[in-house]
């Protein structure tokens, strides 16, 4: 669904940690944002005011 969209599958992850591991929480969240950081912008952060036509004043 993600590839559909045009969304890189690499922007979404999914893991299990306990509470009880703090440590290793910081770390998969630090490595996580390095790899978003490496991949770029989001696709969804495009400026789409361009795109929008004005209306027609009605005379």
């Amino acid at each position: 669904m993600l590839s559909f969209s045009g969304i890189d599958e690499r922007r979404l992850k999914a893991g299990w940690v306990s509470s009880a591991e703090a440590p290793e929480l910081v770390h998969e969240f630090n490595t996580f944002i390095d790899e978003l950081r490496e991949i770029g912008p989001s696709p969804l952060k495009k400026d789409y005011r361009g795109d929008v036509v004005e209306p027609i004043a009605a005379e």
